[in-house]
């Protein structure tokens, strides 16, 4: 499965869970985030390329190791 494929599907999966905490929305989750705007975060939740550094600050900004962002993790109950 292409790498960009995977990012996109775990951002979805980390857009919904600081949902899940009560961060919503683009601007919210950007600034929790941190290193990106609200508009590349939208811009990449609705379909734009992942940058590798976007991907390693996700690891980073959230505990995953590092790789994490490029592959699936359906089936995985610690991705609940």
């Amino acid at each position: 499965m292409p790498v960009q494929n995977a990012r996109h599907r775990n951002l979805q999966t980390v857009l919904s869970q600081l949902e899940a905490e009560g961060i919503v929305g683009y601007a919210e989750q950007a600034e929790h985030l941190g290193n990106v705007t609200e508009g590349r975060l939208a811009a990449m939740a609705q379909g734009g390329p992942i940058d590798v550094l976007f991907a390693q600050h996700v690891e980073w900004a959230l505990h995953r190791r590092r790789g994490w962002m490029d592959e699936l993790h359906e089936g995985d109950p610690l991705e609940v």
